[in-house]
């Protein structure tokens, strides 16, 4: 008998028209594009490259008498964004995204017991690619929204070094793929079609661990989705 009433129950509810809260959840599902520019800062291991350049001189019979070096890590970043809806608070997006260029330079004054000279050497490290995140919005009022994601960033990267010693130089350019995990969180205001979006973004275990070496990517960027219909993002 229980059971005969439960399945009632459920027959009489699938029969019923949805609630206007279950519509809202499933409404304006469907395609939107945008874009953005910021800033990134790549975490370059400066004393690491020293600590490098230092033992392979060594290795080779050089002596390091004095020295200096820099890292020059912030850059500018742009991307490019499409994204599905999915339901209300959750979102598929496919991005390409160009972290910038990070750059580490040494001046260095080395001796071979009979001589010394300068040696100056700079790296280049730069990323671009595509990346796939899940992205959960929570509404906040009066057009606002917290956002947050989780994904992967497939990246192609270049690493350029060059060094110069006494007007004889060399350059080694390399490149190579990784797959890094990405997150971010931002706030968002939407007026009719547009989305604005303020976020915050990294992009962990970039590059090669097997060459120069992997660093972590932040990125704040200023952005805008725009969307079809109105719907609840117009609200």
């Amino acid at each position: 008998m229980k059971s005969r009433i439960a399945l009632a129950v459920i027959a009489s509810m699938a029969a019923l028209p949805m609630t206007a809260g279950a519509q809202d959840i499933w409404a304006n599902s469907g395609f939107y594009w945008g874009a953005d520019l910021g800033q990134t800062s790549t975490d370059l291991d400066g004393r690491g490259l020293d600590r490098g350049i230092e033992d392979a001189l060594v290795d080779s019979g050089f002596a390091v008498i004095d020295g200096r070096s820099e890292t020059s890590e912030d850059a500018f970043t742009w991307g490019l964004t499409l994204g599905y809806q999915i339901i209300r608070y959750v979102a598929v997006e496919l991005a390409y995204v160009d972290l910038g260029e990070a750059e580490y330079k040494s001046r260095l004054l080395v001796s071979d017991g009979i001589g010394s000279g300068d040696l100056n050497t700079t790296v280049n490290v730069a990323s671009s690619g595509p990346a796939l995140s899940a992205v959960g919005t929570l509404p906040i009022g009066a057009g606002w929204e917290v956002l947050g994601r989780v994904g992967m960033y497939f990246g192609d990267n270049d690493l350029d070094v060059s060094v110069d010693s006494g007007g004889l130089g060399e350059s080694l350019d390399d490149s190579s793929s990784s797959q890094s995990l990405m997150w971010g969180a931002g706030l968002g205001y939407t007026a009719r079609q547009w989305t604005v979006r303020l976020e915050y973004q990294q992009y962990t275990d970039v590059g090669d661990d097997d060459g120069f070496g992997e660093y972590d990517v932040d990125r704040i960027t200023l952005g805008a989705v725009y969307r079809t219909d109105f719907g609840f993002h117009g609200r």
